[in-house]
């Protein structure tokens, strides 16, 4: 959008479009409270709100739309017929895949059409043989045994489970190339922060300091995960589909030996007290490395301790987002999180913390810089704002 004129301010666009984003997620929750049910009418009063400055602009001459009024009947909709992923098109969008992309594929893409159809004619007289196989076999007193199945929300994905390969990405990478390639610069210290406190939970920070320099790390090497993923399942056919994943994977080059950009993606980790929804308890930290100790290093630096995770990761940390985000945008505003001579602040963290990735947006100022880039605006940018639109999970994480 191109600068306003000096006698009109950004704020009212800036609400009503925020307005309207949050009525559109919010409307589309799977689930419906009565509480839900008056954020989604208070989103639409905002934008009621604000929408008079499109038509100072000069955008609009009005908002007589049909569309805009029945948003007015949204709320009493949802509490006489159900929610709204009852009434959208994605249930029959979903048969373009079985009946025209799944039959183009089986094709040489030659008279596509006469294959398609003899294709998907063979497919339903399989099915209508294995109904009849099924029937026959509950006639015969041998009936298939049920599938039972866990009956989940339908779109409520709050049910992700964490998961990382069996066998790590690389095996064996020293600890001097995880601070130079993967740019952990003070794993060493976070290491031994890490293994004395889960020694001594109760020490004080001033013995704390004392110690770290007093552990000695019994290995050269550590295995290295480049990707943590988010999968969840289906509660229809029971797969399991990624649902989201965190990179932290150096620079390399591709098959044609041109060299792609390190990807150290940021994410939500909980701080203990973190719940289902909301942020307080969390806190956003840059991924560097996904790593897990050798077995009898373990053994050794954590004699007492049976729990300690397998699967340990290296972040840098952001401040914490504020109590409430800022009034306009409603969008939480964070920093990198350094010391006094710039440094970040980092820690080692169990992956089992990690709730999810994060999609933060750079704070541009009144112009954005070019030398910016999508691979090296977390190093370049200072202050970020957290987007709760990346998916709907996000938002309902959030919010």
């Amino acid at each position: 959008m191109p600068p306003l004129e000096s006698t009109i301010s950004p704020a009212p666009v800036v609400r009503c479009v925020r307005a309207i984003l949050d009525f559109l997620y919010l409307a589309q929750y799977p689930i419906h409270t009565d509480d839900t049910l008056a954020l989604l009418d208070e989103a639409l009063a905002r934008f009621h709100a604000d929408k008079q400055v499109f038509i100072d602009l000069g955008i609009r001459e009005g908002f007589n739309l049909p569309k805009l009024h029945f948003a007015l009947h949204y709320s009493q909709s949802i509490r006489l017929f159900g929610t709204m992923d009852n009434f959208n098109t994605e249930y029959t969008e979903r048969l373009h895949i079985d009946f025209t992309k799944d039959a183009y594929r089986a094709t040489n893409r030659k008279d596509e059409f006469t294959q398609m159809t003899k294709w998907l004619e063979r497919r339903e007289k399989m099915h209508r043989h294995a109904q009849f196989v099924e029937w026959r076999l509950v006639q015969c007193g041998a009936p298939p045994e049920p599938r039972s199945l866990k009956w989940s929300p339908p779109g409520l994905d709050l049910g992700r489970r964490l998961h990382l390969a069996k066998h790590p990405s690389v095996m064996g990478v020293t600890v001097e190339h995880v601070v130079t390639k993967y740019g952990a610069r003070f794993f060493r210290e976070a290491l031994a922060r890490f293994i004395t406190l889960t020694n001594e939970p109760g020490i004080s920070r001033a013995r704390l300091e004392e110690a770290i320099w007093n552990i000695h790390l019994p290995f050269r090497k550590v295995s290295v995960w480049h990707r943590i993923k988010f999968v969840q399942q289906d509660p229809l056919t029971l797969k399991f589909k990624t649902a989201d994943s965190i990179h932290a994977q150096p620079i390399r080059t591709d098959s044609r030996q041109k060299e792609v950009p390190g990807r150290f993606d940021t994410a939500l980790v909980n701080e203990g007290s973190g719940g289902i929804t909301g942020i307080t308890g969390y806190h956003v930290g840059r991924v560097r490395v996904v790593f897990s100790l050798p077995k009898a290093a373990r053994s050794i630096l954590f004699p007492h301790e049976h729990s300690v995770p397998t699967h340990l990761a290296y972040v840098e940390w952001y401040t914490k987002p504020g109590s409430q985000p800022e009034p306009n945008h409603r969008l939480y505003k964070i920093s990198r999180l350094v010391d006094e001579r710039g440094d970040p602040i980092c820690s080692i963290v169990p992956v089992k913390d990690i709730r999810q990735s994060v999609h933060l947006f750079p704070r541009f100022g009144a112009s954005a810089p070019t030398e910016w880039t999508s691979f090296n605006v977390l190093d370049k940018c200072r202050t970020f704002y957290i987007n709760p639109f990346s998916s709907k999970f996000m938002y309902r994480t959030l919010y």
